[in-house]
């Protein structure tokens, strides 16, 4: 029986969704990936916004129509927490996320399960350790989950859990260890919440990453989203000093007016931000930085818009993704007055991504003549390209699929940059 698994939003769902692979083919199924002809089709959905749930409707509508006498399950946030906003679609099967882990044994049951307690998330402790990923160069390892931020605008912390749940330490090193051990290159430690890892087992993101780093192999460790107020001097320094862990944090900034950030309930400012910045500029002055931005939130100004483009500019950020606010049902922004207008938001959204596009140019123009490595990813036409530390592209002249390449950077492109390889070890430039 063959299942199609068809993944919106996150790294936490993008990390899930090869869990559910790799369950799924142990027990015999054939699992491929997107809008191809299956038995059964498996939606990861997402609900951060309103644009997020509309193209899982989308996609649900358009496989109904297409494979009629095909099964339709749907799994993540959006049946979490709206399960019955699915049952008007007439899916075959809603799960909550919980359900990812035991996929398997539940796919081709016919039913809805719309009790919300039921689907609370639990612990991390037993949660499933896979060892087998279809991307080949980068492996997703979830650590924690849950968070307890009260941010205004949003419904992740319903659909995941409001108490952080973190894997233990152990556990973590030997599903890393796994990876290492078949040959993935670079790690990518996700969590909803990531710098509250360990809050709940009397340790830290820290400490994990200081046990993670002993592990023997040739790869690298990278970081998924991280708030800011989670991110302290000593994090920044053992980072920047240790060789295994890219010198590169995405970190959201939502806003650059600190009236706005205080009426998101973030917990910083933009002053706070800004001195972040400078802080990991200081121990590395090409420190990649990349971040999430919400334009048109309830009551933001051209001015507060201002303040967001002035942060832009000044932090250099590596790149910037670009969403335009939604109302969310039981939140407190939904019930907040002076609503932007969708054209407004619109012109906003575009403003902001054209001008973000411009900086992140420039950052990279920093990068030209540095010597660094490259994880290479793909090949077409004889030019191959990979994401050296500080997840900047490259095109470069020859390498490996799925083993590091040592490049000189030569110039810069629209996405990213043009390196030619080399034999030697890397310099010290």
């Amino acid at each position: 029986m063959r299942v199609s698994i068809i993944t919106y939003g996150c790294k936490l769902n993008q990390y899930e969704s090869e869990l559910m692979t790799e369950r799924l083919e142990n027990e015999g199924y054939v699992v491929v990936n997107g809008e191809v002809e299956s038995d059964i089709y498996v939606i990861n959905s997402c609900v951060v916004t309103n644009e997020a749930t509309r193209k899982v409707k989308q996609q649900i509508r358009r496989l109904k129509k297409r494979f009629p006498d095909s099964k339709i399950v749907v799994t993540g946030c959006y049946s979490q927490l709206f399960a019955r906003e699915l049952l008007e679609e007439e899916v075959d099967l809603i799960l909550g996320n919980k359900e990812k882990k035991r996929i398997e044994s539940i796919i081709e049951n016919v039913g809805v399960f719309v009790d919300r307690t039921y689907w609370n998330s639990d612990d991390l402790d037993e949660e499933y350790v896979f060892s087998s990923l279809s991307e080949r160069t980068r492996a997703f390892i979830k650590v924690q989950d849950g968070c307890t931020n009260v941010c205004s605008y949003c419904t992740i912390r319903y659909a995941r859990g409001m108490r952080i749940r973190s894997k233990p330490i152990e556990l973590v090193v030997s599903e890393i260890l796994r990876m290492v051990n078949k040959d993935y290159k670079e790690i990518v430690i996700t969590g909803l919440n990531l710098g509250k890892y360990g809050k709940d087992k009397e340790t830290s993101l820290l400490n994990l990453l200081k046990n993670v780093v002993k592990i023997k192999g040739d790869f690298r460790i990278r970081l998924s989203s991280i708030n800011p107020e989670d991110i302290n001097d000593e994090l920044i320094k053992f980072i920047v000093n240790e060789e295994k862990v890219c010198n590169h944090l995405h970190v959201p900034l939502q806003s650059g007016s600190t009236k706005i950030l205080e009426k998101m309930r973030r917990n910083y400012t933009q002053s706070d931000f800004l001195n972040l910045a400078y802080k990991l500029r200081k121990e590395d002055i090409n420190f990649s930085i990349t971040t999430d931005i919400m334009v048109g939130f309830p009551g933001e100004t051209q001015e507060d818009f201002e303040e967001t483009l002035k942060v832009v500019k000044e932090v250099m950020f590596s790149k910037v993704h670009t969403f335009r606010y939604s109302d969310r049902p039981n939140t407190l922004a939904y019930k907040m007055e002076n609503k932007v207008p969708g054209n407004v938001k619109k012109e906003r959204a575009i403003e902001l991504d054209k001008f973000s596009k411009e900086v992140a140019k420039e950052y990279r123009k920093r990068l030209v003549g540095k010597s660094t490595k490259v994880i290479i990813e793909s090949c077409k036409n004889k030019i191959y390209k990979g994401y050296d530390e500080y997840y900047v592209l490259h095109e470069t002249s020859r390498g490996n699929f799925g083993n590091f390449a040592y490049v000189n950077i030569m110039a810069v492109t629209d996405e990213g940059v043009i390196s030619k390889s080399y034999d030697r070890k890397i310099s010290n430039q």
